[in-house]
Formats: C-alpha cells, structure tokens, sequence
C-alpha cells in the first residue's frame, strides 16, 4: 500500500475514533422498537425477526450481534447534513444483516446496517458494500442510498462492522405495484433495464469484488480499475466477497492457500473454485452422513479434476467469451430491494441491499429480477410472444383467472426480455446461453456440500456439446454407457432427496433453514412439520425412500 494512501486510512480512523467520542449521546428517553413494539437493549442485539422449526438456538446465535448502542447513536448522530441526538430506534433484520431505522431529534432519519457473522468474510463484506454503493452513486445514474458512515473493522467504538447510510426514498415496489397501471409497470421495467444496461457496460480489469484502494493492505491482491471508468483512482477489483467464499461454518484452508481473486479471466476463476472445493474436500475427515447423496470422496475428486480440465479451456471457448466479461449486477432484485413513489411509481427512486453484489461474468450475472414470473415452461426470443394455453375455451371461470394471470404475468416478463435486448444486446445472450454452462460454476463451487452428482450431470452435458460450443479438439473426458447408467441412478437418488426437501420447504413456507415469518402461527407450523413428516413417512414409496428414509433426511429435524 502507497504511504500516503496508509497514512490517510490511519489518520482518518484516529479521526473517526476521536470524533465519535465528543458527538452528541442518544436522548435519555431513547425508544426503541421492532415491528411497533417495544424492546429491551438486548432484544436489540438478539434475532427476533420469525423462528427456525430446527437447530434454532445454532440459527439465532448466527445472528446475534452486540454492539455499543451509545458509540452507535453517537456516529449516527452526526452523520448527514446536521448533528443531532438519536430520538428513536427500530429494527429491521433480513437474513444476512440487521437494519437499524435510526431517527434524530430533528425529525431526520438513518439506516444502520450491521452484518451477521453468516453474511460473508470478514472486513470484505462491508467495505465491499460501501464500495459498491460509493462506485454506483459517483459514475453512474442509478440510484442509490448514500453512505454517510462505516467501518470494516470491527474493533472500531462501536464493536461491529457497519455502515450509516440515508434512508431509501420512496416507498418498497411490492406497497405501490398492484395500483399501477400497466404502462407503469412498462415504464419502471425499462428504467430498470436502462440501470442494468449502464452497469454491465462499465469496463472491469477483472472477477471478484469491488473495493477503495485504501481498504486494501497489505499482502492482499487487488486491480485498480482504468482511469477511463475511475478518473478519481480510488476504486479496484479485490478478492471476492461472496458467503461461500467464507470460512463461517466451514472448514478452510489458510487463505495463503486460497485463491480468492481478484481473477483476471474466466478461466482462472473457474479453477479457483475447483482448487477452493478440492482443499474443503480434503480437509473434511469423514464423508458426511447427512445432506444429499454425495458419491464417493474418490468420485468427487473425479468430477473435480473433469472440471479443471474444462474451466482451463474456457478462455478459448467462443461462444461463451462473447458473454463472460466481468460486470457488475444486482442479483437479488425482488420488490422490497426496489423503491418508488405512489405520485411517480414509474420512477425507480432507488435501489438497496448491495451485500455481497460482485463483478463476475456477464453470463453467471445476467437474470431476470426475481418479481417477474419466469416458469419452466417460459420461452425466451424476441420473436415468442406469449400466449394463453391452448385449452383456455375448455376451462372453468376459476381456471381462466389463473391462466389469464400467468398471462399478463408471462408479458410482463417479455417485456422485460425485449427492453433487456434493445437496452443491452450481450446481455439477452447471455440470458440464452444453455443452462448447463452457468450450472458448471454453481454446482463446481458446492461440490463439497453437494456431492459429485449435479456436477457430473454438467460435466455429461458438456461432453455431449463440446464441438457445439467451440471448444478446440476432442473434449479430455467421455461417459461410457454404464458410467451414463449408474449416474442416472445416483441422480435419481439425488433427486429424489431434493423433492423431499422441495416439499417440506413450500409446504411449510420456509427456507432451507426452516425459518418462519414472524406474521404467521409458529406452534401452527411446529404441527404440520410433524404431521407433514408423517404423511411423507406413509407415501415415502412416491419418493423411492423407505419411511426411516424419510425421517433420516427431514430437513426440520434437531440435529443429533
């Protein structure tokens, strides 16, 4: 790190430090609430935002985070155009981090964000964040939140990472969509397809995270960006940010042994992840006898090893490399990550939740927005307008609605596909590029949590297309008959377990964790779990599983 860069990150720390300590202390009659009603100082520290039909204790203490309430108030406080004392609280808490709604004597109003152990590594998720947002609002025009405040070091005053950042104006899309007009709804999905286009057209020197120089030191590997794209040199490309990229919960290897990027082609990135999982592998003493069917240790290092035969290709590859330049892509953008007002509600007045947003390949990046239907049966092109089914005539009045709503839903979805193509023309390639070739990466870097068995399946896949896809010569690896007859087994199996799981999930409205939204009956939940687990036990035949199978791979049993 350059002196002078060292020394304006170490004074502006002691500054920081000192400052927090002279601002004003939060009023005496501080209030603090969640969800409209009131809550003690260590309620404020403990996750309360729904419960976990297993292992709860293990899953609230992941999300436990104490902090000095007083330091906290007291940089928030002053962040913002005036210093004023803090007036009131209220928590907010997603998944991976806790919002804090902070609101001052003057009526003006904060949000602080504070990381949960399970939200990614270390330092990196949080300077990554403020980055990203520092990056987004400085060269381009999508909107952002403002950072007013942060630190990546958690031995700060206030004894956690966090940032302060300004309140997202307007209101979250899923209060204001329904009472929009079609042409609304047009006009917001453009705009937002405009945002994305202008984001994946900014020229990156390579894959991981995006970070301030001054948040690298030193020993840690980073990329400046060209002055073309950051003419003020105070932004680069580091090491990836990404929560499966973090030793919380994991074995890993030292990070000396570790290449976590920055990478400076698809290729090397692809084979980080195989080196990444290879090492997990070996440090793991036993196989596990939970989670999905995984094969063999031997038949994992298998796959591992026909799959760095094809991530060392990729570079040469050129249908892929006309999709696989590095850009920056809000992954998670569901109506609650999208703000704007019922007086303009085709008018995006900002986007948040930019936690462990990274650069990677245009093709692992580009999706559509998780508010718009995209079904198994959806056809992408530009020439494929959507239709009602064909049988429509013949339905009852009840059937109709649903297909006419999987209509309307359907062209919203095409419209967003047709703007995409106008706005940003890689972009729609990639949308097109066949799934298995975004499925070598996903399934490659789980191949220690998931087995051998999806990533084969890739691996199978691209065999089969090799020449197709551009690859030079014969492809390093074939599937003999009785190879493709025994995976499809173990595939089998492996689905077969996943359905379980499926089922459980959307049965009992949760997540792969088990968590259960405050708004809903926990006790109601805790008895269908139990009755659902019966129910499955006596049709355990349907899954190819014997009732004692079934129960083994319930995901909502205590751990032993």
């Amino acid at each position: 790190m350059p002196l002078a860069r060292s020394f304006g990150a170490i004074h502006r720390r002691l500054f920081n430090s000192a400052k927090t300590s002279t601002l004003a202390q939060p009023s005496r009659a501080l209030s603090i609430t969640s969800r409209g009603k009131p809550i003690s100082r260590e309620e404020l520290f403990n996750y309360t935002n729904g419960r976990f039909l297993a292992n709860e204790t293990e899953a609230c203490n992941r999300r436990y985070v104490r902090f000095d309430i007083n330091q906290l108030c007291a940089v928030a406080a002053a962040a913002g155009g005036s210093s004023s004392p803090i007036k009131a609280i209220n928590k907010i808490e997603g998944g991976f981090s806790k919002a804090l709604i902070i609101l001052k004597e003057d009526g003006s109003e904060v949000i602080a964000k504070i990381p949960f152990s399970i939200a990614g590594p270390p330092k990196y998720t949080t300077a990554s964040e403020v980055a990203v947002l520092k990056f987004i609002s400085t060269y381009t025009r999508v909107p952002v939140p403002k950072v007013l405040a942060w630190s990546s070091d958690a031995s700060n005053p206030v004894g956690v990472e966090y940032i302060v950042m300004e309140k997202a104006t307007g209101q979250q899309l899923f209060t204001t969509w329904s009472a929009m007009t079609i042409q609304e709804q047009f006009d917001l999905i453009e705009q937002l397809t405009q945002f994305e286009a202008e984001l994946a057209s900014i020229q990156f020197p390579a894959n991981g995270s995006l970070y301030l120089c001054e948040s690298m030191t030193d020993g840690e590997s980073w990329v400046a960006l060209d002055r073309n794209v950051d003419s003020s040199g105070q932004f680069c490309i580091g090491p990836s940010c990404e929560r499966a990229w973090s030793a919380q919960g994991k074995m890993m290897a030292p990070p000396s042994q570790v290449n976590n990027g920055p990478w400076p082609t698809l290729s090397s990135f692809g084979l980080a992840l195989v080196e990444r999982e290879t090492l997990r592998i070996e440090q793991q003493s036993l196989v596990s006898t939970s989670g999905p069917p995984r094969g063999s240790v031997e038949e994992q290092f298998s796959v591992l090893n026909m799959a760095k035969e094809v991530m060392s290709r990729l570079d040469t590859v050129t249908l892929i490399n006309k999709v696989s330049r590095p850009v920056l892509w809000h992954t998670d953008l569901h109506m609650g990550n999208i703000y704007s007002k019922p007086e303009d509600p085709a008018k995006i007045y900002s986007l948040i939740d930019w936690q462990s947003i990274v650069v990677s390949p245009l093709y692992l990046q580009a999706r559509f927005p998780e508010f718009l239907s995209v079904d198994d049966d959806y056809v992408l092109g530009l020439t494929e307008e959507p239709k009602l089914p064909q049988d429509y005539q013949d339905l009852d009045a009840n059937d109709k609605k649903l297909a006419e709503l999987k209509f309307e839903d359907t062209k919203m979805s095409k419209f967003y596909e047709l703007s995409t193509a106008n706005q940003h023309l890689q972009a729609h390639h990639a949308f097109l590029m066949p799934q298995f070739t975004r499925e070598l990466f996903i399934r490659c870097g789980e191949v220690s949590e998931e087995g051998a068995i999806p990533l084969r399946a890739c691996l199978i896949e691209f065999a089969n297309a090799w020449s197709e896809l551009g690859f030079l010569g014969d492809c390093p690896f074939n599937f003999s008959e009785e190879d493709i007859r025994k995976h499809d087994q173990q595939f089998q199996d492996y689905r077969d377990f996943h359905r379980v799981q499926e089922t459980a999930r959307k049965l009992l409205s949760t997540d792969p964790e088990g968590w259960i939204s405050p708004q809903l009956d926990f006790a109601e939940r805790q008895r269908m779990n139990t009755e659902l687990l019966q129910e499955l036990m006596r049709r355990s035949s349907e899954y190819n599983k014997t009732p004692e199978e079934i129960r083994s791979i319930w995901p909502f049993r205590e751990k032993a």
